[in-house]
């Protein structure tokens, strides 16, 4: 297809497809002549996954621009190519609400509250210990680094947290997982796994959030029913 065609097809406007090939986040197309490109899927996919992340998320262009020269790495591993995908959106997300936990690796966190207490027991362990009684690999420092440090955040304020919370919250949470990352398949291209994967964090994250205040709400006003009343 043609520019204008793409631009139609993806819903993007030209100049911005012209943008995002100049910033080198979206590849030119292949020359047909001097004047005409020729565009396929691949573009389809990746201006899908761009504008997500711009609209979605707001996403700046170096991000995307990082995310991009690991989605066009070969050589990285789909599901370390998934794992960045994670990090961004966890990062993005906290950029916008403000509230989630994301770290880099297990020894490095970082939280809103800069005066928090340290954590005064190794959460990282506990975290781990609960992913292998659930025979659950352990593949993403970066989940499991903030799962560690929202458990201490917990801990420093009066909570009562340890291994019985994280395999709670992990058995609660596998069943929705396997029905969440179901529709993530090797048939899918680089992009549109990216796609899902960041959809998918963001917005089931949000319905996470948003059902737990639910429940919370109406487990307290229960709490407070008087009988007869």
């Amino acid at each position: 297809m043609r520019l204008r065609d793409l631009a139609g097809a993806s819903a993007v406007s030209t100049a911005s497809i012209k943008y995002y090939i100049h910033v080198g986040i979206l590849p030119p197309g292949q020359k047909r002549n001097a004047t005409t490109a020729i565009y396929g899927s691949a573009h389809l996919h990746r201006l899908a996954l761009i504008g997500w992340l711009r609209r979605e998320l707001d996403t700046p262009i170096e991000a995307i621009a990082r995310l991009c020269s690991f989605i066009d790495d070969q050589s990285l591993p789909t599901i370390e190519l998934m794992g960045e995908c994670q990090r961004l959106a966890l990062r993005s997300a906290a950029g916008i609400g403000g509230s989630l936990v994301v770290s880099d690796d297990a020894g490095s966190t970082e939280s809103d509250s800069a005066e928090a207490e340290p954590p005064r027991r190794d959460f990282d362990a506990i975290v781990l210990d609960a992913l292998t009684e659930l025979e659950l690999p352990d593949i993403s420092p970066t989940a499991r680094g903030s799962v560690a440090a929202a458990l201490a955040a917990l801990f420093a304020v009066g909570y009562e947290v340890g291994r019985e919370t994280v395999l709670t919250h992990l058995h609660a949470l596998e069943t929705i997982a396997r029905m969440n990352t179901a529709p993530i398949s090797d048939e899918l291209s680089r992009d549109e796994i990216c796609l899902q994967v960041i959809r998918g964090v963001t917005l089931h994250n949000r319905l996470l959030l948003s059902a737990s205040a639910l429940v919370h709400a109406s487990i307290s006003a229960a709490a407070r029913v008087v009988p007869g009343d």
